[in-house]
């Protein structure tokens, strides 16, 4: 299991909090638990928690409970996420990521809260296929007559 960690410390709330992140990678725990879980985030997720957030997510970086993804990631945490799928998949892992956003390759598992309980819906979960194309192309204006 790879988390997107910003998701769910922001889960239906105004601001982030670690303690929300906490009780939801502890629910996923709960609910498999034979799984190994990566917990992936963004650097800036630090800066949107409180204070008292701040110095705690120290702990959980050296602890290796939470990993960020280094700043200047090609594609930002998301393709750092990216990466960490295609690496566990060459290494013979089916990984599942808990996230609201597309992630190429990944096959995607939703989060809830149902009467107060994270719920993970992971069988539900197929790769995210992205389409390949050309960028959009600005027009030409018509040359003055």
């Amino acid at each position: 299991m790879i988390v997107d960690a910003d998701l769910l410390a922001g889960w239906r709330r105004p601001s982030a909090s670690l303690g929300q992140l906490r009780e939801a990678v502890a629910a996923l725990k709960d609910q498999e638990p034979e799984a190994t879980v990566a917990v992936i985030a963004d650097p800036a997720l630090k800066w949107a928690l409180d204070p008292a957030d701040q110095v705690d997510i120290e702990h959980d970086i050296v602890s290796r409970f939470l990993l960020m993804a280094p700043a200047g990631s090609a594609g930002g945490h998301v393709g750092f996420i990216a990466r960490v799928v295609e690496v566990a998949s060459v290494r013979g892992w089916d990984p599942v990521v808990i996230t609201a956003r597309s992630v190429p390759g990944a096959r995607l598992g939703k989060p809830s809260r149902v009467g107060g309980k994270w719920r993970f819906d992971l069988d539900a979960a197929q790769p995210t296929i992205v389409a390949s194309g050309s960028p959009p192309r600005r027009r030409r204006k018509a040359p003055a007559a």
